[in-house]
């Protein structure tokens, strides 16, 4: 018997609380320990913290969270 097993994307993963978090540093530093906690590849892992690093307020998380949360799932609607 096949078991059937979902796999989350690390968006998916940290989604849920992160959008509910208003401070900048604390959302850096979840998802930080979040990702660096995961064994994924290490070129990804080390994309999603530069990009981490480089927003500079809460929007910019959240607008880098859902865009990264939406390509992952094929709804994106395109790259700049």
């Amino acid at each position: 018997m096949k078991k059937n097993f979902q796999i989350k994307s690390i968006f998916e993963q940290i989604a849920e609380k992160v959008f509910t978090m208003n401070n900048t540093n604390e959302i850096k530093t979840f998802v930080t320990e979040f990702v660096e906690s995961k064994s994924i590849n290490n070129i990804d892992k080390q994309t999603i913290l530069n990009n981490i690093a480089k927003c500079k307020n809460v929007t910019a998380l959240h607008r880098y969270i859902c865009n990264s949360l939406l390509q992952y799932e094929s709804l994106g609607v395109g790259q700049r």
